[in-house]
C-alpha cells in the first residue's frame, strides 16, 4: 500500500514538474513621476523611507521575498505594492505551481523615496529542443600496439556512453611456418589483426561544452586472419585464425569543434584475459604481436553525433 502511495506521489511530482511554468521579471524600471514613496512614506531600522516597488502580475498569488525584508505589503488589483529598504539588491518571487525565480538581481540600485515599477510574467516551460540522448559515429586510427584506422558506432545518453568498434590492424605478421611431429612443414601463413570491442564510459566535463575526459572500460574479440603463403599438406582449419579476448581501460581526453563534433585522443591499456594457442605461437614468434593485447595503446580521432 506504501509503495503505491509513494508511487502515485511520485508521479504527479514528475507531472507537475513537467508541466510548471516559469516565472519571469520582463521589466524593473524606475519611475521619475510618482510620488507614492514620499506620499505614504514608511520607514525602515535606519529610520530612513523605504521605496516603494509596484509589481504588476495577472493574480493574487505570488509571494515575494527581498532579501533585505519588507517592511510593508499592499496586495492590489494586478498589483503588489512593496515597501523595501534602500540597497535592496535580490528578491526571489515564488507562486503556486510553478517554479519560483529565486536570486533575481534587481537590475538598478534601490534608493530611498523612490518608486519602480517591475512586471511580473510567466512562462510555458518547455522541453529543450536538444535531446540528452544521441547518436554517434566515430573514425579514428590507432597509432602504438594496434595500428591502424578504427571506425565506432554509439549511444549516449545525459552523460552515459556506450559504443561498439572495429580496428583493422594494418601491421602484417612475418611468414610463419608450421610443422608436422616428423618436422615436415605443412603450412605458412601471414597473419594481420582485427578487433572488435565494446567500451562504456562516462562523461565528465571540464570546461562546459568545449572540453571533456571520458573514463572508459570494454572488452574486445581478437582475431587474427591468416593468408596461406605456402602449402605442402593440407592441415584443415587448426591455423588459419587466431583468436583472444582482453579488456581495457581507457581515458579518453575530448574537445568539441561544435555541437556535433569532437576531437580526441585517447591513451589506453590492454590486458590479455585468453588467448587460445595460435596466439600465443604468434605472440612468441613475432615480437610485432607481443603487446597486441597487453600493453598500452593511443588512439587519435573524430566523433561526429546526431
Amino acid at each position: 500500500m506504501m509503495k503505491r502511495v509513494f508511487s502515485i506521489i511520485l508521479l504527479a511530482f514528475l507531472v507537475s514538474v513537467a508541466d510548471a511554468q516559469d516565472i519571469q521579471i520582463t521589466k524593473f524600471e524606475r519611475n521619475v513621476t510618482s510620488l507614492i514613496a514620499s506620499m505614504n512614506p514608511v520607514y525602515d531600522n535606519a529610520g530612513e523611507v523605504c521605496a516603494v516597488v509596484r509589481f504588476f502580475v495577472r493574480d493574487k498569488g505570488y509571494v515575494i521575498e527581498p532579501n533585505l525584508g519588507v517592511l510593508r505589503s499592499d496586495t492590489l488589483a494586478g498589483e503588489i505594492r512593496l515597501w523595501i529598504p534602500k540597497g535592496t539588491k535580490r528578491i526571489t518571487v515564488r507562486h503556486e505551481g510553478m517554479l519560483p525565480l529565486t536570486g533575481y538581481d534587481i537590475p538598478l540600485r534601490i534608493e530611498s523615496k523612490v518608486t519602480y515599477e517591475a512586471t511580473i510574467d510567466i512562462e510555458e516551460r518547455k522541453e529543450k529542443k536538444e535531446s540528452n540522448a544521441h547518436v554517434f559515429l566515430e573514425a579514428r586510427y590507432n597509432v602504438m600496439t594496434l595500428a591502424g584506422p578504427e571506425v565506432g558506432l554509439g549511444f549516449e545518453v545525459k552523460n552515459h556512453v556506450i559504443e561498439v568498434n572495429a580496428v583493422y590492424g594494418l601491421k602484417k605478421s612475418d611468414d610463419l611456418f608450421f610443422y608436422d611431429k616428423d618436422g615436415n612443414m605443412n603450412e605458412a601463413y601471414s597473419y594481420q589483426p582485427f578487433r572488435l570491442g565494446l567500451r562504456y564510459g562516462y562523461e565528465i566535463e571540464i570546461i562546459e561544452n568545449v572540453l571533456a575526459v571520458v573514463p572508459q572500460v570494454g572488452c574486445a574479440y581478437n582475431l587474427m586472419s591468416g593468408k596461406g603463403v605456402a602449402s605442402t599438406v593440407s592441415t584443415g582449419d587448426d591455423y588459419k585464425t587466431a583468436s583472444s579476448f582482453s579488456a581495457l581501460g581507457a581515458l579518453r581526453l575530448q574537445v568539441a569543434l561544435g555541437n556535433h563534433l569532437k576531437l580526441y585522443v585517447t591513451p589506453e591499456y590492454d590486458y590479455g584475459l585468453y588467448k587460445d594457442d595460435n596466439c600465443k605461437w604468434i605472440s612468441d614468434y613475432d615480437k610485432t604481436f607481443k603487446g597486441w593485447t597487453d600493453g598500452f595503446n593511443l588512439s587519435v580521432g573524430l566523433n561526429v553525433s546526431f
